[in-house]
């Protein structure tokens, strides 16, 4: 068994031409195994109600609570209070336990396994420098120390090419890698600090733009330019931050968006002061409206702090009088007070809140966390309701008859009904499988099982070799004039980059032929779907794969994140891992071992992997360990002895080796993740060890 497992690795990292024949192995098969919304006959709402020192209020009555529709009063149908969770402990740094767990691939979620689905939308056209350094050291804490189990989280870049559905995720790695990806966008408003910092007023009176014979100043149409590009850039995050609201819809959960923005002005001032409405105010009520219908609270969060508009040290007021350095104090003053009014008014009409002047940042969210307990009121809308002859917009009214008692709650949604967005939806005849792609959850309509495994080669570079296995019992199989079972389906797979960008993709159909007779002896029996993605570019990806039967319409869909390294730093790295067992339900093929990954109590689990970049010494020999750890929700339950590794005859870049760990006869049935960790004593410390996850399962 383990002189085959050593064979099948060497094949399954390294042929990569065989695999690229997209040939299906037969296998031995395993065993098979929200609440708000605005539609024409109901309209729910989510309602936070807080005391006077801002805890929840949880004994409200129905003849304390009343709702206006349009300045009408609606008969409640519905009232309910949802309670929700303690916050996580954020107190201190986290252990060396701690930061190992952070490390762990995440529980898959199911729907009902979620509690709170949050986007963090990093709106880094407004960020200046300075903002993006707290802005990552907040997110970092956050994911430390406050998301919590059954937490469904998206961290996005306004800036960037936009996924919203594909971007949630339980992986901790997931989002640290999201994290990382996050800089000061040179393109967007190009601010170093808070304040861009003035320059010096040109000598004897020379304040026209020279040549032009215009009284217009340099400083006005610098100031005109500038404000065109603010508006062009808020329009594109509040269009980012609309797209991902709408990506929201289906979730599950107490639904939350996180924008961390410098702001925007929802109005514009002229010369004199006087304020005009503009594109803006139109944006954002198209965001209110998809928070309302999507029922998701925005909350806004100003990284900027507590700021004091004043002229500082980069501020060069050469040829400055008094009263330019007071109407700059002034206009910066109005500038910080304009912008913080967007976050507040966008907030304000979903619901939620806006943090801001304060520069604990990390508090803030802790705030924004802790406010997850409502009342859901539901009322039965009339036909003027949904009229578009009538009203283009509903507005909603709450009122709670209990002193010092402050409602928050959505202010309103347009007069379409769920039936005609739905329609306008599903308009695209593919729109089910798009939607299994990009959905965070699992499609199991049509069971499937999926692993892929990172390695490298010479001629084609960095590639992730991707396993399907498939039961053919769940295909629709159909009898054809020439006596043969024949069965086809579709396989989209995709591999997501940055923010949701698609570095790689495969679309195909495949189509099985069997006689009669074959048909009969693999009924229990399932098949190894083997492609590979060729992926140029080091980062993190999500992969995500689609499976669609043709005859019966089902589909089944299946999700990994994966980390592609840079091998040219000459880091020491890990490839994928294969397993192999005897206890294995698809024993005979490691392959079909490694797609599966389920394995019974009392079995011997053969794991092999390759390492790259091992250091070498005297007489080109490397010294290399392993040790092997195995989680389950994150704590250890097994820790091994390092165990040498011989490099024998192959090339220190490149050195295959395997192991083997016994489950015991009465392990407990459940998810696992098995660490394994390679040291080389030749490199240096920082860099002496390389670490490698796999997920397993033990089923009785």
């Amino acid at each position: 068994m383990r002189k085959n497992l050593l064979t099948i690795l060497v094949t399954a990292l390294f042929a990569v031409a065989a695999a690229a024949q997209d040939t299906p192995t037969r296998v031995p098969s395993p065993t098979p195994e929200d609440v708000v919304k605005i539609t024409t006959s109901l309209v729910q709402v989510d309602v936070s109600v807080t005391d006077k020192d801002g805890r929840p209020v949880t004994d409200l009555k129905p003849n304390e609570i009343r709702i206006f529709e349009n300045g009408k009063e609606r008969k409640l149908s519905g009232l309910s209070f949802v309670a929700g969770e303690p916050a996580a402990n954020t107190g201190g740094r986290p252990t060396a336990t701690e930061r190992s767990a952070t490390l762990l691939p995440g529980k898959k979620l199911s729907p009902n396994e979620v509690r709170r689905a949050i986007a963090i939308v990093v709106d880094d056209l407004t960020l200046s420098f300075e903002s993006v350094v707290f802005v990552r050291r907040t997110l970092r804490q956050f994911v430390d120390r406050q998301m919590q189990d059954g937490d469904l989280v998206a961290i996005i870049r306004s800036g960037g090419a936009m996924g919203a559905l594909q971007q949630f995720t339980s992986d901790k790695r997931q989002l640290y890698a999201a994290i990382d990806r996050i800089h000061w966008n040179a393109l967007g408003n190009g601010r170093i600090g808070t304040f861009n910092p003035v320059e010096p007023k040109f000598p004897f009176g020379q304040n026209a733009d020279p040549g032009t014979g215009d009284e217009t100043s340099l400083e006005d149409i610098n100031k005109a330019n500038a404000e065109y590009r603010e508006n062009l850039f808020a329009t594109g995050s509040l269009g980012a931050l609309n797209y991902v609201i709408r990506g929201m819809r289906d979730l599950p959960g107490r639904k939350s968006v996180l924008m961390l923005s410098e702001g925007f002005r929802l109005f514009t001032r002229d010369p004199g002061g006087n304020l005009s409405s503009g594109r803006i105010i139109d944006a954002v009520q198209m965001v209110t409206d998809s928070a309302n219908r999507a029922a998701v609270v925005v909350y806004t969060l100003d990284p900027r702090g507590l700021q004091v508009p004043m002229l500082d040290a980069r501020d060069n007021t050469l040829y400055w009088t008094q009263e330019d350095r007071d109407k700059e104090v002034d206009a910066r003053a109005a500038d910080l007070r304009d912008t913080q009014d967007g976050l507040q008014y966008l907030a304000d009409e979903t619901g939620g809140f806006a943090i801001i002047n304060t520069n604990d940042l990390a508090r803030g969210i802790r705030k924004i966390l802790n406010d997850q307990s409502y009342y859901l009121l539901a009322y039965e809308p009339d036909d003027s309701t949904f009229d578009p002859g009538k009203l283009r917009y509903n507005k909603i009214e709450v009122k709670v008859d209990r002193p010092g008692a402050k409602v928050r709650y959505r202010r309103g949604f347009y007069n379409v009904g769920d039936k005609q967005l739905a329609a306008e939806r599903n308009a695209n005849s593919d729109q089910r499988v798009i939607d299994a792609i990009t959905s965070p959850f699992a499609d199991n309509e049509l069971p499937v099982h999926f692993n892929a495994i990172y390695s490298y080669d010479k001629q084609i570079g960095p590639f992730v070799r991707s396993l399907l296995h498939m039961n053919i019992a769940d295909l629709d199989f159909k009898k054809h004039p020439d006596g043969k079972m024949k069965a086809a389906f579709d396989i989209f797979a995709y591999a997501f980059g940055e923010n949701g960008l698609v570095a790689a993709k495969q679309q195909k159909t495949y189509t099985i032929s069997l006689t009669a007779e074959n048909y009969e002896k693999m009924r229990a029996s399932g098949f190894v779907y083997d492609f590979i993605f060729p992926i140029r570019k080091p980062g993190a990806y999500q992969l995500r794969l689609a499976v669609r039967d043709k005859g019966l319409d089902k589909i089944g869909s299946a999700s990994q994140f994966i980390e592609v390294p840079d091998l040219q730093k000459n880091k020491l790295t890990l490839s994928g891992v294969v397993l192999d067992s005897s206890g294995a339900k698809a024993a005979t093929n490691p392959l079909a071992s490694t797609a599966i990954r389920e394995f019974k109590p009392g079995s011997h689990i053969d794991y092999g992997s390759v390492i790259f970049n091992a250091k070498t010494g005297s007489g080109g020999q490397t010294s290399l360990t392993s040790k092997i750890r195995v989680f389950r929700d994150g704590k250890l339950i097994f820790e091994g002895q390092p165990q040498s590794i011989s490099q024998g005859q192959q090339p220190a870049g490149s050195i295959a080796f395997m192991g083997t760990v016994s489950l015991g006869p009465k392990l407990a049935a459940g998810d696992y993740v098995m660490e394994i960790a390679v040291t080389d004593s030749l490199a240096k410390k920082k860099q002496a060890t390389a670490l490698q996850y796999v997920e397993f399962s033990v089923t009785e």
